[in-house]
């Protein structure tokens, strides 16, 4: 591991039963659950029983009987044969695991691992990662000094191009937003369009369409495609 990452392993336990956490593989597949509903809205779909168990890879009897329970719970509304809707308590854990989610999979990408391993890596890791290491993780990836060399801002972006989000350089809040729309160092995005006169650049990322600010496109730089 590189030197500038050498953050304590000790933070991260493999096993939560074992661990002292009190953090069960029970509560572990409830967010699952809410992480994955959180992710079907986000992208403008519809939690359905049966898009729930497409991305989860269970059976739909089982989404069904575990989105009752959730709903007994109080962390979503379940309307059989009509889907779930998030809770405000639900939402809030939803979008906690997904940001985590997507901080180890910076993080995984950053200390090399390959891309196609960082998916399931991040899935195991997002549920076992304390306060403290997601906040020692943000300061590791943020105190990165990034080669712009060959890179480009969002706003200088044409309809049709594709890249990779490098850095953003932005203040913490706005970072913050942007993550929460999946907008992340590694995340593969697409123009679909740029407005005139200065208007916001029109984007794809992550099954999601995004409108962005011109101001805050340019801090966006990314590693453009061919």
């Amino acid at each position: 591991m590189p030197k500038s990452y050498q953050v304590s392993t000790k933070l991260v336990r493999e096993n939560p039963r074992e661990s002292g956490t009190g953090h069960s593989t029970e509560s572990e597949n409830v967010e699952e659950y809410l992480e994955t509903i959180y992710r079907i809205t986000e992208k403008g779909g519809r939690p359905t029983t049966t898009a729930i168990a497409g991305e989860l890879g269970v059976s739909a009897p089982s989404v069904s009987e575990m989105l009752r329970k959730l709903d007994n719970k109080g962390y979503l509304r379940y309307e059989p044969y009509g889907g779930a809707v998030l809770t405000a308590k639900g939402k809030a854990i939803g979008k906690t695991v997904l940001r985590k989610h997507r901080l180890m999979e910076r993080f995984l990408i950053a200390i090399g691992i390959s891309k196609n391993k960082v998916h399931n890596e991040a899935c195991r890791l997002e549920h076992t990662v304390s306060k403290d290491l997601e906040n020692a993780i943000k300061r590791e990836i943020g105190e990165r000094r990034v080669n712009r060399k060959g890179m480009v801002s969002l706003a200088d972006m044409k309809p049709g191009q594709k890249g990779e989000v490098v850095s953003i350089d932005s203040g913490q809040q706005a970072k913050r937003r942007l993550e929460d729309m999946g907008l992340t160092p590694g995340a593969e995005i697409s123009v679909s369009r740029t407005a005139p006169l200065g208007g916001p650049v029109e984007i794809r990322v992550r099954g999601s369409s995004l409108a962005i600010g011109r101001g805050m496109a340019q801090k966006i730089y990314l590693k453009v495609d061919g």
